[in-house]
């Protein structure tokens, strides 16, 4: 019974306002590194990518308190849960607040990968569309159930809570590319080998034996028949018949 009541203390601190933004931030950092650990897993990474988990934990600790202080906002604006009410937030959030995370992500762990402002913005035309139209599926309703069903304080880890499988999206479609580049790259690498190994295993000891074209100038008497009745060298070393 004491544990359970410090755990309901514990618990209650925790999200009081005084100490929600850490707590949201936190939480979201902490579902955020569960996703890419299960997406890594997922697709067969071993050893794990720490760089790669790092990252993306990262950006939860970024993205945590523009969450915070966007839904205490709406929920400050718009008050109630009324049907209305609700389609406002719902349109606000995918419409204004959803394009402007995915942006903060690529651009983000763009940079934070060591490519430049070309490279990034590259990326972000690449991937911002279909990205954008997978969040128009998933996250209207689960927004709606976030608005109508959810206190204030459990927004942000709500949203987090979902995105466990939305990280695991974002982080395969994030690293696509350079796994594929790298896949490229190692094909590429071991056929470079192979073609190295069979050139050096395709020469013989023996030039007589070899593939390759003796280009090597040769012995003017090797050239003449072998009835020297035939022909003759004269004293200008030209050939002439009897």
């Amino acid at each position: 019974m004491a544990r359970m009541a410090r755990f309901k203390n514990f618990f209650h601190t925790a999200f009081s306002p005084p100490y929600l933004l850490y707590t949201s931030t936190g939480v979201s950092a902490v579902i955020e590194l569960i996703g890419d650990y299960l997406e890594q897993k997922v697709e067969g990474v071993t050893p794990y990518d720490t760089g790669r988990g790092i990252r993306m934990t990262t950006t939860a600790v970024v993205a945590g308190p523009p969450y915070y202080f966007w839904y205490r906002m709406l929920d400050r604006r718009f008050p109630g849960r009324t049907g209305k009410i609700i389609l406002k937030k719902v349109l606000l959030d995918q419409t204004v607040l959803s394009p402007i995370m995915i942006v903060a992500f690529y651009v983000g762990m763009c940079r934070m990968e060591g490519k430049n402002h070309e490279q990034s913005m590259r990326e972000l035309k690449d991937k911002f569309w279909f990205t954008y139209k997978l969040d128009c599926t998933v996250w209207p309703l689960a927004q709606w159930f976030n608005f109508y069903f959810l206190p204030p304080s459990l927004r942000v880890i709500y949203t987090e809570t979902i995105n466990v499988g939305h990280s695991m999206f974002f982080s395969r479609f994030k690293h696509i590319d350079k796994k594929e580049r790298e896949a490229r790259e190692r094909a590429l690498l071991e056929e470079a080998a192979r073609t190295q190994q069979m050139v050096a295993t395709s020469q013989p000891a023996d030039p007589l034996h070899s593939s390759h074209p003796d280009t090597r100038p040769q012995r003017v008497d090797t050239l003449l028949p072998s009835d020297p009745g035939q022909s003759h060298m004269n004293q200008k070393g030209q050939v002439g018949t009897l």
